[in-house]
């Protein structure tokens, strides 16, 4: 009984340090939409069909207790990469973005956000 008890502090101990020191908490909130658009067409042009576009945009948010400073948010649309960068974001604060428009290949392709990248202090 006397191992129990020891094992189960332990593992009590483990996870506190794990939660605690060693898991990353995050920093940032992100609402974000998916836009898609379909460029104009002129009876003169020689494309048969007009190109399709698609990008995010929506709101960011600082939700730790220090400023976060060069925000990469990278999103796959279509395989290809679409990002937006933000400078810096004090605790609180709440920015808007969009990402740079990105030629879609499919109709109805797949799109996911891929990573958060910031400078850490």
């Amino acid at each position: 009984m006397k191992k129990f008890l020891i094992f189960i502090l332990l593992v009590a101990a483990g996870y506190f340090v794990y939660e605690n020191f060693i898991v990353e908490k995050e920093v940032v909130e992100i609402k974000a939409s998916y836009s898609k658009m379909r460029e104009g067409v002129d009876i003169d042009a020689p494309a048969i069909q007009p190109r399709d576009f698609a990008h995010y945009e929506g709101t960011v948010k600082n939700i730790s207790d220090e400023a976060v400073t060069n925000i990469i948010l990278t999103y796959l649309i279509d395989a290809q990469p679409s990002i937006a960068k933000i400078d810096k974001l004090e605790p609180g604060e709440e920015k808007n973005f969009t990402t740079n428009p990105v030629m879609l290949r499919n109709m109805d392709p797949a799109h996911y956000l891929k990573s958060i990248e910031h400078d850490k202090k």
